[in-house]
């Protein structure tokens, strides 16, 4: 009884779409309670905020520390985090210098105002010393005290003032061996050094990537409307071409990168170039196997392209009655970078927050986190996947109001003026609550394949061959789970645009209309799907090879393939918003087609909505019946 009132309800508010020519306008806030929800979670991404902001210091990881925990560059008594006693202002102080003592087995790290740029054995001479702070240089202060010792000339990397390699003095390769060992152990415990301090080094390459990609992606919306054939054949072909440059340019960057280890003496090989190595391997291997898959799909897919291009084609006509639509992602893109750039921020405000630890003896040991962090960091974590989910449906359910107001009128020069902002302005009156709960569910998945993620390396390399083995099943049950999931948010933002209905009336009628038209919807949704994706890979593989070859010639950057990743992630997410706009239009179409065919018959009482062209093209040449 109840799935009959239900249909029926739904003829009736499709019938006042027919009317009104459009979407439905009778509409009232949905899911209210899911959005009070999301507003208050992001209160509690603030206080977080504040609380990272109070207790973080990014500069101990940017700009390092000494032996006393003081961090190079700045005021530390004013800060009043350390002991008074060890506390020093270093502000004239900005690099991180490392000392080793071969008698007495040692380190010690202060802060200097520049790198020594030569280098110095004879430990007679107390101004060619370094020493450690308040100690008058002097040669009996090299040992057994242990608080000078001679000059080394220096190269700066990651703040830190790092022996040069063209040291040639023999007496020095012990020193400098220990140094590079000390230095290497400290960057190995910490990753972040490294990827903090290049990504810093690297932001206008970021930016360059950032701009590039846009163009990439505005060119080929706007080429696509106008010659959707010719522009999907050469992305086709252009995508392979790129993918296979890349990969030679991979391999050989890959080559150079490991003549250049093989010719650096053993000793005094840092881990980041070990780590450029082993990271060029991986993605060029990577690069053969994507590669081969790709040769296999357009063999397997060719036939069905010519078949694809055509309602790439329908869809450009509605596209091009809303030029605002081209533009539309942008705005999205920017929504994206501006909390990213506020989550990280944030995020490294957190990751550095602590309290100094000493010793019995009162000796600096380090900075211990607070217990709760931890609690805290994952559910800044888990803000960012429910942010982040909640602004793209946003995206999605804005295009999609759009696009059905374009084809729910028999004359398409009826389409309501602005349909781009038209669409925003309902979707933020009265859908936020929808695109909450879809969004939520969305993120409450991908936030457990991070859990299962984090376990199967917890348990890697340990003898729970059981428990590893569970755990990559759930991973790969949860991945599907996923993707079904981002199926069914997509066609639920659909039903949501059109009707007004509430997230999950809108998931309902979505998945019955996918049913019943499984076949054809497949068919088309796999092609397209597979189109936009040539057009995200031929925009990133471009991008990343361009800021590869830029990257290189910087020679401030020891490990720029943290760099080159970031760009390669930044290129294909700002791909993703530009081939929304297609991909989200495509879904949108096919979903009306199937409401179009169960409501219409073509008859002058009930004509059809869908243009000639397209009643053509997804029931075959021969029929004009619909289904």
């Amino acid at each position: 009884m109840g799935s009959s009132d239900d249909l029926q309800d739904h003829h009736e508010i499709g019938n006042e779409v027919i009317k009104k020519k459009g979407v439905y306008t009778k509409r009232k806030c949905q899911d209210c309670f899911f959005l009070i929800l999301f507003l208050l979670f992001w209160a509690g991404m603030i206080i977080v905020a504040v609380f990272g902001v109070k207790h973080g210091k990014p500069d101990r990881i940017v700009k390092g520390t000494d032996s006393y925990g003081n961090i190079c560059g700045v005021n530390n008594i004013e800060q009043g985090i350390l002991n008074e006693t060890q506390a020093r202002d270093t502000t004239n102080e900005p690099y991180v210098y490392f000392i080793y003592y071969p008698e007495l087995l040692a380190y010690r790290v202060i802060c200097i105002e520049e790198c020594p740029n030569s280098t110095y054995t004879d430990l007679n001479e107390p101004d060619q010393l370094i020493c450690d702070y308040g100690t008058v240089p002097a040669s009996n202060q090299v040992s057994p005290n242990g608080t000078c010792m001679g000059k080394i000339k220096s190269k700066l990397i990651f703040n830190r003032c790092i022996p040069d390699l063209n040291n040639t003095n023999a007496v020095l390769d012990t020193v400098i061996d220990k140094i590079y060992q000390f230095v290497n152990n400290q960057l190995s415990s910490d990753l972040s050094v490294k990827i903090l301090t290049d990504l810093t080094t690297s932001w206008r390459y970021l930016i360059y990537g950032a701009l590039i990609s846009m163009g990439l992606g505005l060119t080929w919306i706007f080429l696509l409307r106008f010659f959707a054939g010719f522009i999907t054949w050469v992305t086709v072909f252009a995508a392979y071409v790129c993918l296979g440059l890349l990969t030679a340019q991979v391999y050989f960057q890959w080559q150079d990168a490991k003549d250049v280890y093989d010719n650096t003496i053993p000793s005094q090989r840092l881990v980041m170039q070990e780590n450029n190595i082993l990271a060029l391997k991986v993605i060029f291997i990577i690069l053969c196997v994507v590669c081969g898959i790709f040769a296999l799909v357009l063999l397997a897919l060719f036939s069905r392209i010519r078949i694809a291009i055509r309602i790439i084609k329908e869809c450009s006509r509605a596209i091009g009655i809303m030029p605002s639509i081209f533009f539309f992602p942008i705005f999205i893109f920017i929504l994206l970078c501006g909390f990213t750039v506020y989550w990280v921020y944030i995020g490294v405000f957190l990751a550095t927050a602590g309290s100094p630890t000493y010793d019995d003896q009162y000796r600096f040991e380090g900075y211990q986190a607070d217990p709760n962090l931890v609690k805290i960091q994952i559910y800044h974590f888990f803000g960012y996947l429910w942010t982040f989910a909640f602004i793209l449906a946003l995206n999605q359910t804005t295009i999609a109001g759009a696009i059905s107001s374009w084809y729910w009128v028999q004359d398409k020069k009826d389409t309501p003026f602005f349909p781009v902002w038209s669409s925003l302005f309902r979707v933020i009156r009265y859908h936020l609550g929808s695109i909450a709960l879809g969004s939520l569910i969305l993120a409450i998945v991908q936030f457990i394949r991070w859990v299962l993620r984090f376990l199967e390396k917890k348990f890697k390399g340990k003898e729970a061959y059981l428990a590893r083995f569970i755990i990559r099943c759930l991973g790969c049950i949860f991945g599907c789970f996923e993707r079904f999931i981002k199926f069914l948010d997509k066609n639920a933002y659909i039903m949501v645009s059109i009707y007004g209905y509430s997230f999950c009336q809108g998931a309902k009628r979505g998945f019955q209309l996918v049913l019943t038209n499984i076949l054809r919807v497949a068919a088309v949704n796999l092609v397209s799907s597979f189109l936009m994706f040539l057009g995200r890979v031929f925009i990133t593989a471009a991008t990343v090879g361009i800021s590869l070859y830029l990257l290189k010639k910087h020679e401030d950057l020891s490990f720029y393939i943290i760099p080159a990743i970031l760009i390669g992630f930044i290129a294909f997410a700002i791909s993703t918003g530009f081939m929304s706009v297609y991909d989200m239009s495509i879904d949108t179409m096919l979903l009306c087609f199937c409401e179009d065919c169960e409501r219409n018959d073509g008859s002058p009482e009930r004509p059809y909505y869908m243009s000639k062209s397209l009643r053509k093209f997804v029931d075959g040449k021969g029929r004009s019946k619909c289904c």
